[in-house]
């Protein structure tokens, strides 16, 4: 997919020792400055950090504590979180409904007062129609219930208002949450046509390669790398090189430093005592003596103030260098016997027929030994209907479906899910109850080697971040007794910052089941190795079919 391209709209936003501090009294953004325009740009950070915070400050929909914004043209926000329902048609759902309402209300001559709201959008209909063609929704018209469409509909509708806003800078927060791979695809080609500033905060590894400037919001302030996501990531493992190195020059320095500290000392005794021997021996008066002594231990003492005062520069500079180079323990799963022979049939489907979704044919599939298999296809097709007749929950309308090793099932509510995650216990405990044989220090051993350690680990779950409640959920479900030789995931990455969906990442690349996984995204799929694909076909789909037949 080729890269969105630089906009040459003058809309920009920037914004000068900007801080919020929460109605807590907790400083969430301290003294931040940048700007955006230009080149579409995206924000990631950590969860928790500030991004959507930020994005509706810069959108002028929240206040700043303190600092300024500028902004040049109009901002449009677009919520990760609207809520269909609330919503009667597309019209609605784009917000171009009272404004068709009145270039009606206009032509007819029923009411002068719509004139106003009707000037200038005289062809708003015909621009609606446009918008939906665009962006892939030519099938839709004004009057299409909202009742009717996927979430992946809805947010391209909802992005079809943006564009007939008249907005010149668009904010987009995780636009592609809950989109499958189509309606992403579809998202991303139809933003490409948008010719305003552009700025979209997300985690979405395929969405974050089309940009032309990664920002990176984190405790330190804002950081702009101007490239993509490859390039993003490679300037931050060069920055992490250079980090790591001044760290190591900072502790050769504050060791050489102690180091000659202690001789400097040492030599400055060894010359006091030896003039003191020299002149007692050379018959001094003892008052000389003792006022010699005391000049000898001031100097002594100014020397190891300047000294220290040099090796404490040091240190600072050291723990500086730490903090910024944010060293964190890989992460090592230590994994049940778990692993499955590579002729054992873990699962066998024979002309199923799933209950619910747009997906009509049978499905017969077999994995044998630890498969890695990704489940695709679009919004209602079913695949989450697929994992619930795996699981057992629900029965298939026809046709046969056998697990035949034990297993474990985790949705994208998993983290906070009482199945695994009862939010009073801590993670130590949560831990404990699933894996049996897990005593205190295997149990914290193991959560300490996915960053959950320390204090951390008496804390009731609910407080822990989302990443980290998933974590804890997936070592509770590949501890289980008995040991899953077979995981079943449904969309484990949804509002997770990329950290914690590399941690996620590596988490399951060490366990050695089977492995069944639902998820839109291409990127985790692929570094989870999953190289086998089972599609569910979508009702536009079979109507495409239903046509060329």
């Amino acid at each position: 997919m080729s890269p969105f391209l630089p906009s040459f709209s003058t809309a920009d936003i920037s914004i000068h020792d900007l801080v919020c501090v929460l109605p807590d009294g907790r400083l969430l953004l301290d003294n931040l400055n940048g700007s955006f325009g230009g080149e579409p740009a995206a924000l990631v950070g950590p969860n928790g950090v500030g991004k959507t915070v930020l994005a509706k400050i810069l959108a002028g929909l929240l206040p700043s504590s303190s600092g300024t914004v500028i902004r040049r043209g109009n901002v449009f926000y677009l919520d990760q979180m609207t809520n269909p329902e609330e919503f009667g048609t597309v019209a609605d759902l784009a917000g171009v409904s009272a404004i068709l309402n009145a270039v009606r209300l206009a032509v007819e001559g029923t009411d002068s007062s719509e004139l106003e709201l009707a000037d200038g959008n005289w062809n708003i209909e015909e621009r609606l129609v446009r918008e939906l063609h665009a962006a892939g929704l030519g099938y839709l018209t004004a009057n299409t219930p909202v009742s009717t469409l996927s979430g992946g509909e809805c947010t391209r509708v909802s992005l079809v208002g943006a564009f007939l806003s008249g907005a010149d800078f668009l904010i987009l927060d995780e636009p592609t949450n809950h989109l499958d791979a189509q309606s992403k695809r579809s998202l991303m080609e139809y933003l490409k046509t948008w010719k305003g500033g552009l700025l979209v905060v997300s985690h979405d590894r395929e969405l974050l390669e089309q940009m032309g400037r990664i920002v990176e919001l984190s405790q330190n302030g804002l950081k702009s790398y101007g490239g993509n996501y490859s390039f993003y990531t490679a300037a931050k493992a060069q920055e992490k090189l250079a980090t790591l190195s001044r760290l190591e020059h900072a502790k050769t320095e504050r060791k050489r430093a102690s180091a000659e500290l202690r001789a400097s000392l040492e030599r400055q005794r060894h010359r006091t005592a030896q003039g003191r021997k020299n002149k007692k021996n050379q018959g001094f008066p003892k008052s000389l003596l003792h006022a010699m002594k005391g000049n000898a231990e001031k100097t002594t003492g100014k020397l190891r103030e300047l000294k220290e005062e040099k090796t404490q520069a040091l240190a600072e500079a050291e723990k500086e260098a730490f903090m910024e180079a944010e060293i964190r323990e890989p992460v090592v799963l230590i994994p049940p016997a778990c692993s499955v022979h590579a002729a054992k049939i873990v699962l066998r489907m024979r002309g199923v027929v799933l209950p619910h979704g747009s997906h009509r044919e049978a499905i017969d599939w077999t994995v044998t030994g630890p498969e890695r298999a990704a489940v695709e296809g679009p919004n209602g097709s079913g695949k989450t209907t697929l994992l619930r007749v795996l699981k057992g929950e629900i029965e298939a309308s026809a046709g046969s479906c056998e697990v035949k090793v034990p297993f474990a099932f985790l949705d994208q509510f998993a983290g906070t899910s009482d199945a695994f995650m009862n939010g009073e216990r801590s993670s130590v405990e949560l831990l404990r109850a699933h894996g049996k044989n897990l005593d205190l220090g295997g149990a914290g051993t193991r959560l300490a080697q996915i960053g959950i350690a320390g204090e951390r680990l008496a804390l009731p779950a609910k407080v822990l971040s989302g990443g980290e409640r998933l974590k804890v959920a997936l070592l509770c479900a590949i501890h289980s007794e008995p040991s899953p030789q077979l995981l079943i995931l449904d969309e484990p990455t949804n509002h997770l910052d990329l950290e914690s969906v590399e941690s996620v990442e590596k988490l399951l690349n060490a366990y050695s089941g089977a492995l069944i996984v639902v998820s839109h995204d291409a990127y985790f799929l692929e570094r989870i190795g999953a190289t086998r694909r089972i599609r569910l076909t979508g009702k536009h789909e079979r109507q495409k079919q239903a046509a060329t037949t």
